[in-house]
């Protein structure tokens, strides 16, 4: 009897283990929230105010989160450029694109520390939840300088990443970047900070322009 008991204690701790962990996955923020709830996108994209045939780039785009909702701003008559290091994302995008008969997307290999846009060549640049991706951490600021030289004289930089604050789970707090150096990266770019936005749960929403 004693080792029918041993034997079922043995069986049922991993199971616990299993069940344990379980729960803390349904308990985490992933779990309990979808992106749409958290990120917002259809306020993101009015606060945004792209205008049809505008020319805008999302930079580190990935699978194409919001690059949909940017073509579909921008219009036939408009362009949006995926640009990210990620070849397999690209190509998600690029098949999506394909598929939908999306003519206005044209996605874009970049590197690192730069986007490989053309200068003076979009409207806005939208760079969300990338800089504090960007790793060594020397790649941020000639990143930045790079998306800043792509907006036209008189454009924005729309930039969304995510709070430094204990209470976003999304990534380790060590790697979160805070919002003063945010805000610095950009400025060192030749960019101006001239709205923020605040309704987001878990990340900062800044537009900065490019004097004309």
């Amino acid at each position: 009897m004693q080792n029918c008991t041993l034997l079922a204690h043995r069986r049922l701790v991993p199971l616990l283990a299993l069940a344990a962990g379980f729960l803390a996955v349904l308990a985490s923020p992933l779990a309990a929230e979808s992106r749409d709830e958290w990120q917002q996108p259809d306020r993101v994209m009015a606060d945004l105010n792209l205008r049809p045939g505008a020319a805008v780039a999302d930079v580190g785009c990935g699978p194409g989160y919001f690059v949909f909702r940017l073509a579909k701003a921008v219009g036939p008559g408009g362009k949006v450029f995926a640009a990210d290091i990620d070849k397999k994302a690209l190509k998600a995008v690029a098949d999506r694109a394909r598929a939908e008969h999306l003519a206005n997307i044209e996605v874009v290999t970049s590197e690192p520390a730069d986007t490989k846009l053309a200068p003076n060549s979009v409207d806005a640049a939208f760079v969300c939840d990338v800089i504090h991706e960007v790793a060594p951490h020397a790649d941020r600021a000639p990143l930045m300088k790079s998306a800043a030289a792509a907006i036209k004289p008189g454009g924005f930089l729309f930039l969304i990443d995510y709070r430094k604050s204990h209470e976003v789970k999304f990534d380790p707090y060590e790697k979160l970047v805070p919002r003063e150096d945010l805000v610095k990266l950009a400025t060192d770019a030749g960019l101006v900070l001239d709205a923020e936005f605040h309704y987001l749960k878990y990340q900062v929403f800044m537009r900065f322009r490019k004097p004309a």
